[in-house]
């Protein structure tokens, strides 16, 4: 008898079991915490609260709540005024500002033109962001008087506005940075902008808290507080929303994706970016310096079979070095590669290769790029070319790749503005190599000319057609292998609303609210 009970309690307590794994992937949809905070799950602690002293996603997502620029994107994706009010075009070089009156910022200062001339020129000189201003002449930022800026450019550059609107144009007081000196943006009391929240608390590697800016020039926010808790590991993101601990979370994994579409108290949310991840090459080094042998390569690799395994759904297999988001893509009109062993085999022995040669991929410690790093050692072992996989963390990996010790690399770019320019310049012109990001160490005469050219160009239609033609350039050379188009996530609780994406994976909250039950 005993022994019967036993089994049967033992029994009892397996089927508990199970019934708590069965309900743990669900919601609870229950919310914890103040009713007038908006609690957000990042991966990533904010690296500086100086806008531009980083440019790294995790920074940015918290900046644009603090600081705004002169221009930001509309929910059309138009280039519309913020800060300044309009701007004349005197001529293809010289742009006049007219800004915004009766703008306060944090610290009670009104906003005048003396701190937008010294944010603009501290942005020149910023080595994180300053290639985004580098085509301003940084000696003719003026203020004619306090609410009119006028600058000149070093060529006609029509993606200037685009620059403007990143985090890296913000508009700083001068006064509150002078005086916070080189501490600025490193602390809670060293911040100050004209955003719709301010900054309360950052408690580093732990939590960043904001509150409603109520002297704020706009629309005040909708939510009293946003509270910005850091947590690196992906699947306590999703606990933390689905526990109610959460009301927005970020950066999920792809395996992660149809557990939230399946619970009926949260949003699963998707938004194409501005990236395009890659295979890269050190064209310095041999064989990597011959194109068939980066042509073999591209050929020995089945990218679409190779996309689905490693990000299960999300995104799409990427067959140029461009996205299809960015202006004068000509993605839409290309296809990946076919895998074709034998073709690849005979470029290998054109290039003097018969029977291959070894060689690295190295990349940093991101799963999904481990993955394709391992898959693509295995496909590649078909054309006889044996690969030593490298995985070292981020810093390192940078390093690796500024200084052009890699042979081959797993990594993505995404563009900093939705300008073209934005993102092919850096990845390919020669004057960008190593710390620019043109982590190839390309070096290619008609590749700088053609982007010389146009960056320049003022015609749409000539630019597209001289943007079409570097994009054709770099794939018959193979200067990469595109892999992927990402797709940003982000989930919320159902009671969310206000919420919207973008392509850069930096958005506002201004406009977000939550339902609760003291408010429903």
């Amino acid at each position: 008898m005993k022994k019967l009970f036993s089994i049967v309690l033992s029994l009892l307590m397996v089927m508990t079991l199970l019934a708590g794994c069965g309900n743990g992937n669900k919601s609870s949809g229950t919310r914890k915490g103040d009713a007038d905070t908006l609690y957000v799950a990042n991966d990533a602690d904010a690296i500086s609260l100086d806008p531009m002293g980083t440019n790294d996603n995790s920074s940015s997502k918290v900046l644009v709540q603090i600081y705004e620029g002169l221009f930001e994107l509309n929910d059309k994706a138009e280039e519309v005024p913020l800060l300044a009010e309009s701007y004349d075009k005197i001529s293809d070089t010289e742009y006049v500002f007219h800004l915004r009156k009766g703008v306060k910022f944090h610290n009670g200062e009104e906003m005048k033109a003396s701190d937008v001339v010294f944010s603009l020129k501290r942005a020149c000189e910023a080595p994180n962001v300053k290639h985004l201003f580098n085509t301003i002449d940084e000696d003719s930022i003026k203020a004619d008087d306090d609410y009119t800026v006028r600058f000149n450019l070093k060529f006609a550059y029509p993606g200037i506005i685009a620059s403007l609107m990143h985090p890296g144009g913000s508009i700083l007081c001068q006064k509150f940075v002078e005086a916070a000196g080189d501490s600025y943006g490193t602390s809670t009391d060293k911040v100050c902008g004209t955003g719709p929240f301010k900054l309360d608390e950052w408690s580093k590697a732990n939590a960043i808290k904001l509150s409603r800016n109520e002297d704020y020039y706009g629309e005040k926010a909708k939510m009293a507080k946003v509270e910005y808790k850091i947590i690196p590991e992906p699947t306590n993101r999703l606990v933390e929303l689905q526990t109610g601990g959460a009301d927005i979370v970020y950066e999920l994994q792809p395996m992660d994706v149809e557990k939230i579409e399946k619970d009926e108290n949260l949003v699963m949310l998707k938004s194409d970016d501005y990236g395009t991840t890659y295979l890269g090459f050190n064209t310095q080094k041999a064989p990597f310096d011959n194109p068939k042998v980066r042509q073999a390569i591209a050929y020995a690799i089945d990218i679409p079979d190779l996309i689905p395994k490693v990000w299960l759904g999300l995104g799409k297999a990427a067959s140029n070095s461009m996205p299809p988001t960015l202006v004068y893509s000509i993605g839409g009109e290309t296809k990946p590669k076919e895998r074709d062993v034998e073709k690849a085999k005979a470029l290998l022995a054109e290039a003097g290769y018969p029977n291959g040669f070894d060689t690295s991929i190295s990349t940093n410690e991101r799963k999904q790029r481990v993955d394709m790093a391992t898959i693509i050692k295995e496909q590649l072992k078909d054309v006889g070319i044996n690969v030593t996989i490298n995985v070292m963390e981020w810093s390192a990996f940078n390093d690796v790749l500024k200084n052009g010790k890699q042979d081959m690399f797993e990594i993505a770019w995404i563009s900093d503005t939705p300008d073209p320019d934005a993102f092919l310049f850096p990845c390919f012109h020669s004057s960008a190599m190593g710390e620019g990001g043109n982590y190839c160490w390309l070096n290619d005469k008609e590749v700088d000319k053609l982007l010389d050219d146009a960056r320049m160009e003022l015609d749409t239609n000539k630019r597209a057609e001289i943007y079409k033609k570097a994009q054709e350039y770099i794939l018959d050379q193979q200067i990469w292998i595109p892999q992927y188009w990402s797709e940003l996530t982000a989930a919320t609780s159902k009671n969310v609303e206000g919420f919207e994406m973008n392509h850069f994976g930096f958005y506002k909250l201004s406009k977000v609210s939550v339902k609760t039950a003291e408010n429903k």
